[in-house]
């Protein structure tokens, strides 16, 4: 059995992405120990060479075609199958751009092993944004109050732990928001990389790109990483990012205000309870 899972998040729509994502993939990570997950909705798929899971979780739970899950329904099920305690979370754009340091992600992976307090690992320094020093060698302790101490990029996670913050309702964004704030109501220690060890494009455990789909358009930089790579693709069915309006028409900003008063609160009266809980 492997010490971990590694879970690359995607849905069937993103399926252009999945064959250059596991070809960088198989180059720039041959030595990758995790065991593979990809979570597909309705979708089997395979990559010659790696041993991938599909999780098609709409159609092992008998989810109707005719209405589409939600990101978190989506990614509790995957994590429901998995069998081990660790869990690696990526995403199906997160394309690798040079080898990955496979030593340390195992290290890490033994860390939390033998640290079963420690409940989130982030592995890039991308992701939160307020940290203080920790015990532990070039990782810093995340800072509990804060916006992103939930984040959807690259992280080691103990699964129990990701799994408490999920709430079927909620989309990617409204998860790393309302997230955040479970977690910060929980206090439980998160780790992540400290800056003076880890920098994008200078040092990276994993060095992908960050992001490679922006509200579903191609984010420029993954033309150069595919065109060396021998990747074709055709960019035209999404277009790319600067291509699109840069903000929804007022309305539309208005409307998504308004239905996202329900969730606050909710998330706030939640948050309350979980904050009495962890005092007791």
């Amino acid at each position: 059995m492997s010490n971990y899972s590694i879970l690359i998040n995607t849905c069937d729509k993103f399926e252009d992405c999945w064959n250059p994502f596991f070809l960088l993939f198989s180059k720039f990570w041959k030595d990758c120990k995790g065991k593979l997950f990809l979570n597909t909705e309705y979708k089997d798929y395979s990559y010659a060479g790696l041993d991938i899971t599909a999780v098609k979780g709409c159609e092992r739970n008998g989810f109707p075609r005719s209405r589409r899950a939600t990101w978190s329904q989506c990614l509790k099920w995957a994590l429901e199958m998995m069998d081990t305690d660790i869990v690696l979370y990526m995403q199906e754009d997160y394309f690798l751009k040079d080898k990955v340091r496979n030593d340390i992600v195992e290290e890490y992976v033994a860390l939390m092993r033998k640290h079963s307090d420690i409940k989130c690992l982030h592995l890039t320094d991308q992701s939160v944004e307020s940290t203080q020093p920790s015990e532990y060698t070039n990782l810093d302790e995340v800072r509990v109050k804060q916006k992103y101490r939930v984040s959807c990029q690259a992280a080691l996670w103990r699964k129990e732990e990701l799994l408490s913050l999920v709430r079927e309702q909620e989309s990617a964004w409204e998860f790393e928001e309302f997230g955040s704030k479970r977690s910060s109501a929980m206090a439980r220690k998160y780790l992540a990389v400290s800056r003076d060890f880890v920098k994008i494009d200078e040092f990276e455990i994993i060095p992908y790109i960050f992001t490679g789909i922006v509200q579903g358009r191609w984010y420029r930089p993954v033309v150069q990483l595919f065109e060396a790579n021998g990747i074709e693709m055709d960019y035209s069915r999404r277009g790319f990012k600067d291509e699109a309006p840069c903000h929804k028409p007022f309305m539309k900003r208005v409307e998504y205000r308004l239905k996202k008063i329900p969730k606050i609160i909710r998330c706030w009266l939640e948050c309350r309870r979980l904050q009495e809980c962890s005092q007791r």
